[in-house]
Parts: structure tokens; sequence; C-alpha cells
């Protein structure tokens, strides 16, 4: 799981399937907007980052955190889950200092991962930041709740807490996150704002014929998959049909013989692909009436109550 803090809320819960992508990121540029939209879907988390309207870093990683993409290939990787409809866009407003310390962190590289912060010397941990000059960031959640520490070559920047927008120099003790039970905490090294190389990603490609190749591929996937799932559909009816023709032959030829067999085919042209209620009614009476030619009523129907059972135990 991607853990954020969330920023000043601009829109939350949104389906982005409602929404072209391209174009609503276009108006961000255009509106100079400073923050990041964060999707989720069963398939994992991406995040879209914007600077001033540029859009600088987008990342996805899937749930199992193994697969992990960065720029279009993760731009591709968000219009996929957001155009297959079971995704959910929040989009929150950062500074846009802000926004290269979480670029930092999007992009940094794990010291420690998943830690479990009641059995941690924090104190011992901020004395190596401090001792080694190290430009890092300790991401402390649990719950929903996250909250980042920023340190440049050793020295605290501040605080990123959920709803704020700006560094904070002091953390509220009050609604720390550190305190809220099974508290865990991740520790990466990361770049600081000066080293970071930003690219409009938007400038250098437009997002658009990704977006509109995306949703060509998956409806085409799409197309695909329910013509299997016909043909899947109609090879199953015919199993069922056949199978079930092989039972009544069985039933019919210990009941009335070689001559109900030949019944049992006759009458169960008109059941037609499909066996349901209705046409096996049909079937039964017509099967009583070809084989009162050569049996009586109980012998045909005791035959048919047979036939009866055995479809339901199966069926």
């Amino acid at each position: 799981m991607m853990f954020l803090p969330r920023g000043n809320p601009v829109r939350q819960k949104v389906n982005p399937a409602r929404i072209n992508l391209p174009e609503a990121m276009r108006k961000l540029r255009v509106g100079a907007f400073s923050g990041y939209l964060r999707f989720d879907a069963p398939q994992g988390a991406g995040v879209v980052l914007f600077q001033e309207g540029h859009l600088i870093s987008s990342v996805f990683i899937d749930k199992d955190e193994i697969e992990r993409l960065i720029a279009y290939d993760a731009i591709a990787k968000i219009f996929e889950i957001s155009i297959l409809g079971n995704a959910v866009l929040n989009i929150f407003r950062l500074s846009t200092d802000l926004v290269l310390n979480i670029h930092a962190l999007l992009h940094g590289r794990y010291l420690q991962k998943g830690q479990d912060l009641s059995r941690l010397d924090v104190a011992k941990q901020l004395e190596y930041i401090q001792n080694e000059g190290l430009t890092a960031c300790l991401r402390i959640y649990a719950e929903d709740k996250t909250a980042l520490i920023f340190y440049d070559q050793g020295y605290a920047l501040g605080f990123f807490h959920e709803g704020r927008t700006e560094l904070e120099l002091t953390a509220d003790l009050a609604t720390s996150v550190a305190l809220l039970p099974h508290a865990k905490l991740d520790f990466l090294e990361i770049r600081s704002a000066d080293e970071i190389v930003l690219a409009d990603l938007m400038e250098s490609a437009d997002l658009g014929p990704i977006w509109q190749r995306t949703r060509k591929l998956l409806l085409e996937e799409r197309s695909r998959n329910e013509e299997t799932a016909i043909r899947s559909l109609e090879q199953n009816r015919e199993q069922r049909r056949e199978h079930t023709l092989t039972i009544f032959k069985t039933i019919a030829g210990n009941y009335i013989g070689k001559f109900g067999v030949t019944q049992v085919e006759k009458a169960f042209t008109v059941v037609g692909s499909d066996l349901n209620s209705e046409s096996l009614e049909k079937y039964y009476v017509e099967l009583q009436r070809l084989a009162r030619l050569v049996a009586g009523q109980s012998k045909i129907s005791a035959m048919i109550a047979e036939m009866k059972k055995q479809f339901s135990s199966e069926h």
C-alpha cells in the first residue's frame, strides 16, 4: 500500500471512469495546480504529482508491492485501472515546496520498511540520521493516517501532517500518528530538493494518445473475453445437453428396451440447445406419447420419474 498524508482536499471519492483524464489533467495544468492525484484500485495505487501545473512525476505500485512503474508506464497503468471502472480518485492540494518533498519520497530508497514503531529506538534512529548527515524521510503510519518527517543532510526540515499543505516545524502530540496502536515506520533515503531534476511529462508527450490507446486495447480485450465466454457457454450447454441425453437413453433402455432409446432421441429434439424446465416438460410430454406404443403407463411414469430425479440430482 502507498502511504501518503492527505493534503487539502480538492475532490474526493471520484470515479475516474467517468472523467476524460487527459482533459482533466490539462485543466490542472492551466490552473497551475500543485498537489497530487491519488488513484486506488484493487490492482494497486497510483499517484500523479503536479507542481504549478507541471506534471513532474507519476508512480504506480501494485497491491503486492512487487511491480513499480514510473513516468509514462505509470500513467498508462493509471489510465487502465481508471477505464476499467474500479478505481477511486482523490485530489489533494499541496504547497509547491511540499510537492518536491513528496517527489523525493516517491522516488526514495528504503533503508527500513514496515517496522513496528513500539519496538524501535526512535531516538537512536534520529541520532543516526544526524550523525550520518542523511537526506531522508521517516514515514509513520497507522490505520488510515500517515505522517512524514523530512531531513536534509541530517537536519530536520519539518513534518507533513494529515490535512496540511505545508511542512510544519512541530508535531502535535495530541494527534500524533505515532501514538496510534500498531503504528509502523518506513525509513527512506531520498534526494534533496536541489538534486531533483524535474521534467514536465505533459510537455514531453501528449497524454491523449496514451489514453485512447489504453482505452482501445481494453475494449478489444473485453470484446475477446466476451466472445470467449459466449463460446464457452455454448460448449457447456452442448456438453450438458449431450450428457443429459445419454443418461435419459440409459434410463429408457432399462425400462422399455432399445425402442425406448430411439423414442428418447426423437422426443429430445424438442429440447433444443438450452436445457430448462419448460423445454424438459415438453420433452416429457412427447416421450410419454411415443412410449405408449410399446409400454404401459405405470412403466412410462416410473421411467420419467427416474429421469427427473437423475436430472435434479445433477443440476
